[in-house]
């Protein structure tokens, strides 16, 4: 839109700096706004874009204070950077041996990480309820390992640090590490009918790229 000032002169003055910064901040919302899902029949896709677009997940194991008892924890996830399309589907946290969580998965590896659309955007815009099944859900259950490798440490640190940055300052001395899911078995449901208990991990994580990656 054009601005017209008391001066008579189009595009200048205070109202125009105004124009310029609320321009500014709109294009930085529009940039961090997930694309919407792929069709609910591409479960695969749904599974894929939940763990790309996803910043916190619930992540479950077996209580190492509370014999027998599950145990569960929102924690800070990253699949590469929010607004690009590089992905991995590997869910990625940072956590340091001092926390619960830490405790458990140390104990016994054996953990679900829970995605879902309401996490993102896309369920309240569309007015859908979370226990909706158009509110997808995926589960990825396997076991946690410590991220090791140099590239997939260098991968960790870019998702992580820059959707989350008070990660970066965190105390060195608390041993804070990334750890990642070794995936050994996928929970999806993103449709009326049921859900599909075992998705095919290798089809997962071997998922061409689609449009909205």
């Amino acid at each position: 839109a054009v601005v017209s000032t008391q001066s008579g002169h189009y595009g200048r003055g205070p109202l125009n700096l105004q124009l310029v910064v609320l321009l500014a901040l709109l294009s930085c919302t529009t940039a961090f706004h997930e694309p919407a899902p792929p069709d609910y029949k591409d479960l695969v896709g749904n599974a894929r874009w939940m763990v790309k677009y996803t910043n916190v997940s619930i992540v479950s194991t077996h209580s190492s204070f509370m014999d027998g008892y599950p145990f569960a924890q929102n924690k800070d996830v990253a699949d590469g950077l929010y607004n690009e399309t590089l992905s991995t589907g590997i869910p990625i946290i940072y956590d340091s041996p001092m926390s619960t969580l830490t405790h458990d998965f140390l104990k016994d590896p054996r953990v679900t990480f829970t995605y879902s659309a309401g996490f993102t955007h896309y369920c309240k815009e569309q007015g859908i309820d979370n226990d909706s099944p158009t509110c997808g859900k995926a589960m990825l259950s396997g076991l946690m390992e410590k991220v090791t490798d140099v590239d997939e440490v260098a991968w960790a640190k870019y998702g992580i640090f820059a959707r989350h940055p008070d990660t970066k300052d965190w105390p060195i001395g608390h041993g804070f590490t990334f750890y990642k899911l070794n995936i050994k078995n996928i929970y999806v449901i993103d449709y009326f009918g049921g859900a599909t208990k075992h998705l095919n991990v290798t089809e997962y994580l071997s998922y061409k790229r689609p449009s909205w990656m």
